[in-house]
């Protein structure tokens, strides 16, 4: 199997292209640059060298950075499946209205994708346990990150566009503002942190995935800078901060999910150091069965479970029984 992978910015590409040679597969980086990659490749003008190159590939991987329906298209028309690292929501809603002549696979980024798995294998085991989850509880998602990982530094400036902006609350139908709703989240090492709820990308998505309402909490690593976020909101002409900008912090991340309430309750969590090798780990996955799916859009988060990143080092995934996560 031959995996093109559309380099970009960062280290995710090259990571990547390791992970699929240890799983056995060709992975060939291309990109502009005749020095640094195999191929070469512009992903600009009619692409016709895109092109080309996808129809001796059984699948591309966009880890350029550029959101391009055409790049999709010019891919699926040489008969290559596609795997989309981005998680731009307007794109997304363009991938979903295409008509894919293969599979197209979306939504590579670690943290939306690891809240997905937690939430749906805390609700998983609170069934299991027989826990009285009713589908107006709503599954509680916390995400807590350093800014001093390139990675968790992006993901932190994607909210900044949501200062100001409200969201409906899937659980009971009342408007929220962006990084308010101040809450107090326990961490699965006992400390406390104050948290504001965020719309994040995959919420309503995963709220309709569940069949229960998803809340989401956000907050960084700093203390000081959580607050500061949360005091933007409310600063008219703060989503225009650009999404470049982050503060200083580690380069820990944590996402915890809940499902159920009191004794019942049951919490999956994640704890690592940078994104990078976990985001890689994903994205190699999805590029191995991608070949393999129906023609069409596919949401990674939907193809992955836990059990797909228990090998990797660094990476600590628990399970706690009756914790109260939020309060």
């Amino acid at each position: 199997m031959r995996a093109l992978i559309l380099d970009g910015p960062g280290d995710v590409g090259r990571t990547l292209a390791t992970e699929l040679g240890a799983m056995g597969v060709e992975a060939v980086l291309a990109g502009r640059d005749p020095g640094r990659y195999q191929q070469m490749l512009n992903l600009r003008g009619d692409l016709s060298d895109l092109y080309h190159a996808a129809g001796q590939a059984a699948v591309v991987v966009n880890a350029s950075g550029r959101e391009d329906p055409r790049i999709v298209e010019r891919a699926a028309a040489a008969g290559a499946a596609f795997v989309e690292i981005g998680t731009g929501t307007g794109y997304l809603s363009t991938l979903a209205g295409m008509h894919a002549r293969t599979p197209v696979l979306a939504g590579a980024r670690l943290i939306p994708v690891l809240a997905g798995m937690l939430a749906r294998d805390a609700l998983a085991h609170s069934t299991q346990r027989g826990g009285t989850v009713g589908v107006a509880d709503p599954v509680e998602i916390a995400v807590l990150l350093g800014a001093g990982d390139p990675e968790s530094a992006a993901d932190t400036g994607s909210t900044y566009a949501l200062f100001g902006s409200y969201f409906t609350d899937p659980a009971t139908g009342e408007e929220v503002r962006n990084f308010s709703d101040h809450r107090v989240v326990t961490l699965p090492d006992g400390t406390r942190r104050s948290m504001a709820r965020v719309n994040f990308p995959d919420q309503q998505l995963l709220t309709a995935g569940l069949g229960r309402p998803v809340r989401t909490y956000f907050a960084t690593g700093d203390r000081l800078s959580t607050t500061l976020l949360r005091g933007l909101t409310r600063v008219r002409g703060a989503n225009r901060i650009p999404s470049a900008f982050h503060f200083p912090g580690t380069d820990g991340w944590q996402v915890l999910a809940r499902a159920g309430q009191g004794p019942d309750a049951v919490l999956s969590w994640a704890t690592g150091r940078r994104q990078t090798p976990y985001a890689a780990r994903v994205a190699a996955v999805a590029t191995r069965r991608a070949p393999t799916l129906e023609p069409g859009l596919h949401r990674i988060p939907d193809l992955l479970t836990l059990s797909d990143l228990t090998d990797r080092d660094g990476l600590t995934l628990g399970r706690s029984l009756g914790l109260e996560a939020v309060s």
